[in-house]
């Protein structure tokens, strides 16, 4: 096996396969030279044979479901894969979260956009088996969110302190105990 930043060359009975992975893929695999797992997927067009590795079964569903969406293609998807971990796609699309999807590079607004609305409903629990997320379209949580972005934490500080807060029924209490967690992490 050899990595590089494109994605890795697996030998396989003595030949090598050019395999593109995400970032995630190519940090979890072992070190060059030493036996692995590698779940694949090959894509075929009318130019050429792709294929593509993941480390876990749970990032090729992920890769599946999201090549299933109009406009994102292999490589888009493999992009959102980099950036984002398959749990996280499957909570932003429960939460309807574009600006989660979005601040993927090379994903827009509008195919994030996209990618909510073609995955929203489906069974996307197979990313993580056993984790479910909300799916309620954000609600109070999504409005914690900006609010908290608002008062000028960062996108992922706010997520940080959120992430941990059982759900709440109202923006005040969920943005309450974010500010709570926030201060206490600071000290």
């Amino acid at each position: 096996m050899e990595k590089d930043p494109e994605g890795l060359v697996i030998d396989v009975g003595g030949v090598g396969y050019r395999t593109a992975a995400s970032l995630a893929t190519l940090r979890a695999l072992p070190t060059v030279g030493e036996e692995c797992v590698l779940h694949t997927r090959m894509v075929v067009r009318e130019d050429a044979m792709l294929l593509f590795g993941f480390a876990t079964r749970e990032e090729r569903a992920a890769f599946d479901a999201l090549t299933a969406v109009s406009r994102v293609g292999p490589k888009l998807a493999v992009a959102m894969l980099s950036a984002l971990k398959p749990a996280e796609i499957v909570e932003a699309v429960g939460r309807n979260d574009v600006v989660k999807l979005a601040s993927v590079p090379g994903l827009g607004k509008r195919t994030a956009e996209r990618v909510i609305l073609e995955l929203r409903g489906k069974n996307l629990t197979v990313f993580e088996p056993g984790v479910v997320y909300e799916q309620n379209g954000g609600g109070p949580y999504m409005e914690a969110r900006e609010a908290l972005t608002a008062l000028g934490y960062s996108l992922e500080e706010s997520e940080a302190a959120l992430k941990e807060i059982p759900p709440q029924d109202t923006v005040q209490r969920y943005v309450r105990e974010a500010l709570r967690r926030i201060r206490s992490g600071r000290r």
